[in-house]
Parts: structure tokens; sequence; C-alpha cells
């Protein structure tokens, strides 16, 4: 599994250990005692192997990760060409903006250049920059292999898709946990700053790697 949904599955352990340290702080029927106990038995229905980071992807989406890396480093400096071109032509650079680093939005971004470099006098201005001659044939070539690959990874899929789904409905049920805990928790030891700082610290969810930030917002303090 990636490692956005083994974070979840760190904050939940995290999370247990916290509701086991202060269990008596919660009484029995309170909503906080309940989903503590829903969150325990959570992590002793999920199947640890399926959240270790880094399982090994298949030939097929490693070598779509690869292409999408080269294509996003193609459209950055087609960008940042198109930024330098709009000194002289203002507004030149307005559609060549990027948009998210994510697979959707890259390709999305990359079929909409192609449409413009389409023109041959738009893709002149990028060759009067030293642009390779090939940068548009290029692109497009491995737009057209990206897209080719999404046969070969539905079938790489095929076979754990019902495990896959199961994960994926254990990493929403860990979040909606842990977001009800916060507020609970935060509403119980509003005015201790020391264990406050704890459970911040056991219900982050952490991410790595230069994706963007985790796009779940963080449950405000009740204040």
């Amino acid at each position: 599994m990636n490692d956005k949904d083994h974070a979840v599955y760190e904050a939940l352990l995290r999370v247990n250990r916290f509701g086991a340290d202060h269990a008596t702080a919660f009484p029995p029927a309170s909503n906080a005692a309940a989903d503590f106990a829903a969150a325990a038995a959570l992590e002793a229905d999920i199947k640890v192997d399926d959240f270790e980071p880094g399982t090994p992807a298949s030939d097929a989406t490693v070598s779509k990760n690869t292409l999408i890396e080269e294509v996003w480093e193609d459209l950055k400096a087609i960008s940042a060409t198109a930024r330098r071109i709009g000194k002289k032509e203002p507004g030149f650079d307005v559609d060549y903006r990027l948009g998210e680093d994510t697979q959707r939005e890259i390709i999305a971004t990359a079929e909409a250049f192609l449409l413009l470099l389409a023109d041959p006098a738009n893709a002149a201005k990028f060759f009067a920059y030293s642009m390779p001659a090939t940068f548009v044939t290029d692109l497009q070539a491995d737009i057209d292999t990206i897209t080719g690959k999404k046969g070969e990874q539905t079938d790489d899929r095929t076979g754990d898709a019902g495990e896959t789904a199961l994960t994926r409905t254990q990493v929403k049920q860990a979040r909606e946990l842990i977001a009800d805990l916060n507020v609970s928790v935060r509403n119980k030891f509003r005015t201790d700053p020391a264990i406050l700082a704890e459970w911040s610290t056991a219900s982050r969810i952490h991410r790595t790697g230069r994706s963007k930030p985790d796009d779940t917002p963080p449950v405000p303090p009740v204040v």
C-alpha cells in the first residue's frame, strides 16, 4: 500500500496508544470511549501487510510513474520558457501555467500544452529559447505511452481489487475516527497543554515525498 495509507495506519496506532493511556478520562458511555473502542477494533481487523509502505508496484505502474515524472519535468521547462516569452509578449504565458502535480492534472496539462504547441508559430517561440527540436513530439509520445499503460494497470489490479477496496474503506474509517476523537480529546483536555501536545503528536497524519500536503484539513481546536 502507498505511503499515504501507511501514514493513516501509523496515526491509528498512536491514537490507540493514547486511548489506552488515558482511558479513565472518558466515561464508558461517552462518544470518545466508543470511538477509541472502534479504533482498537479497526486496528485488530487491519491486514498489516496491506499497509506496509513501498509495496512493490506492477511493472506497468512503475513504467507509467517514471514517464509521469519525466513529463512533469518537461512541463515545468515549457512553463518556465513561456513565462520568459511572456516578458516580451504579455499574456503569452497565461495558457502555459502548470496545474497540480497529480497524475491526472499532469496528463491534462500536457494535453492542453500539446494543443497550443500544435501551432508551428507557438512552437517556434520555444525553439528560439533552445528547447529541443523534438520536445513537442517527445511530449506527445510520452502522453500516448502513458495513456496506453492504463489497460496494463487494469489487468495488474484485477487480482487484488477486493483487498484494495477493503483497505480504502479501513483508511476512511480510521480518518473519520481520528477526526471525531480530535474534537472529544481537545474538549476534554482543553486546559491541559501537555496532554493536548501529546494528542497532537499522536493524531497527526504525517506525509512524505514531494506530493502536496495531506488534503484533509485538520479539525480546528475547540475554543
